[in-house]
């Protein structure tokens, strides 16, 4: 065993005790209350929410295949900084949000959607959805794992037993601390990360390059491939006006509705949170996806030439064979803490929503039965057990088609409830139905442009299709039918109302239906 894989297994045990000693530090604190095991009594302070919503959204998979897809695809890839809009997302979106779950109690995705559209029906269909991406796509951070594992050891560490101590962490971190855990180790992760991002691009250019990036540009400067890749459409000509489209509307529309983002905007402790995250998430986007595109369009190809055979592992072969060994183990302790981070957070988002909105929610709340806090919270820590163990299972079967069509469909099937969302929080004439055929027809088109057309009409992807006729028919379905008066005030009203008054919601006592008592036949006018 070589010193890299030494430096490694230290590296990523230490850190894998260190999360397990976090979240069972908090055992007990999050033991008697929801509130506090799903929302952090909704504390999260503004530096805490910038780095667990970035960290979320970057991912394992981001860290290591922003630079593996830029190298291929060439730096048209940058235009997957759509992203930058989520901030501004979080600023008018999830401020809203954040207000409607200070009053009501929101916890998932699922407490506004059911209720905004007086439905339990539309609310289960969306939890299912939701928890059918997330399980796939968690067992795809674990995979991640497990292969950048293996090959960053040479193959002494085996492929399985890296996915199995993952998923011992995320499982221990997740059932003992919730949220409030999850959100300080997102904090860590997030400057590791970022650090270890930029002291790689530093040291990969200082040791192989004479002249800094100026040596880079004279390596790269008599390939024509990596020329052509430094703009677009790039060499493979894939960042045509539609390509870049896609890429950017992936980024910004699908992220601000991932569940486990979604669930942010509910956490924040107060309205300056939202304040700050319209500049402090894209920055933090910058800084990142900065240092992972110069790598892929520029560091890489001046190190390795444009034909590298192994593109998809092209930060762990840089690290391993070009930088120092403690940097090499670094870089693969990030792609374990980012994909822990990522897996951790959509695990606690699927677990609410499994235990919350569908178990809790139909076995008791809905007949008029009481639900013990913590009865609730050990609920939920035998879904967290459970879903782990179907990850597991996933991981251990690895079915290709699985893991290829996770990665394909959850921005799109995610995205299909942007529309109900944004139509929801803004517009008085959103009604049930539209939601439920723009959603369901979004879905139909995602799942016939991924598994039956391979080109679309136009150059666009399934996800932009799938959208546009969602958005479409939420309008037109909407203004054919009629939205209850009380709903349109408990939802849209009284939130404009607070936001032109400027309300403090830390000093408001709503006198409203509770999203966990809400039930449809308790409008007046819903069968109106």
């Amino acid at each position: 065993m070589n010193m890299y894989a030494v430096f490694t297994l230290v590296l990523c045990g230490v850190y894998g005790v260190f999360m397990v000693i976090q979240g069972l530090a908090n055992y007990r604190k999050t033991s008697g209350s929801t509130e506090t095991f799903y929302n952090a009594d909704r504390g999260v302070n503004t530096f805490m929410l910038v780095c667990s919503t970035a960290v979320s959204v970057f991912s394992g998979l981001a860290f290591y295949g922003w630079p593996s897809s830029s190298y291929k695809l060439g730096a048209g890839y940058i235009s997957g900084m759509g992203a930058f809009c989520v901030g501004l997302e979080f600023a008018v979106i999830g401020y809203r949000l954040w207000l409607l779950g200070k009053e009501y109690g929101f916890t998932t995705p699922i407490d506004f959607l059911r209720s905004r559209y007086y439905s339990e029906k539309y609310g289960v269909f969306c939890a299912i959805l939701m928890v059918a991406m997330i399980v796939p796509y968690v067992a795809l951070q674990l995979i991640t794992i497990g292969d950048g594992m293996n090959v960053s050891t040479k193959g002494f560490v085996p492929y399985f037993l890296a996915v199995l101590f993952a998923c011992a962490i995320i499982c221990f971190h997740v059932f003992g601390g919730g949220m409030k855990a999850v959100a300080w180790m997102d904090t860590f992760n997030f400057i590791l990360g970022m650090g270890t991002l930029w002291v790689l691009v530093v040291v990969l250019v200082v040791r192989n390059f004479d002249g800094g990036m100026v040596g880079v540009y004279e390596a790269i400067k008599n390939d024509p491939v990596s020329v052509a890749n430094l703009g677009a459409p790039g060499a493979t000509g894939y960042f045509t006006i539609p390509g870049i489209i896609n890429q950017a509307l992936t980024a910004s529309v699908a992220t601000i509705v991932w569940p486990h983002i979604y669930s942010r905007c509910y956490i924040a402790k107060s309205k300056k949170n939202f304040e700050v995250m319209a500049w402090g998430l894209p920055l933090g986007y910058l800084m990142t996806f900065t240092g992972l595109i110069l790598i892929g369009i520029y560091i890489g190809p001046g190190i390795l030439g444009s034909g590298f055979d192994r593109a998809d592992s092209i930060v762990p072969y840089l690290a391993t064979y070009y930088a120092p060994p403690i940097i090499s183990a670094v870089a693969m302790l990030c792609l374990f803490a980012f994909a822990i981070s990522t897996g951790e957070s959509m695990l606690l988002s699927g677990t609410a929503m499994v235990t919350k909105d569908l178990f809790i929610r139909h076995r008791f709340v809905l007949k008029g039965e009481a639900v013990d806090e913590k009865k609730a919270v050990r609920w939920t820590r035998y879904v967290v057990v459970i879903m782990m163990i179907a990850m597991l299972i996933i991981v251990w079967l690895r079915p290709a088609a699985i893991v290829d069509y996770a990665y394909r469909l959850s921005s799109p099937y995610f995205a299909m409830v942007m529309p109900a969302t944004i139509g929801g929080l803004f517009w008085k004439k959103g009604t049930k139905e539209g939601a439920w055929v723009g959603t369901i027809a979004g879905c139909v088109v995602v799942t016939i442009g991924t598994f039956f057309i391979t080109s679309l009409p136009l150059g666009f992807s399934a996800l932009a299709w799938g959208l546009a006729i969602n958005a479409i028919l939420y309008i037109v379905v909407s203004l054919a039918t009629k939205c209850p008066e009380e709903v349109v005030d408990k939802y849209i009203t009284r939130v404009e109302n607070y936001i032109s008054a400027g309300t403090d919601m830390n000093v408001i006592v709503g006198n409203t239906i509770l999203a966990s008592t809400f039930r449809p036949e308790q409008l007046k006018s819903a069968a109106k």
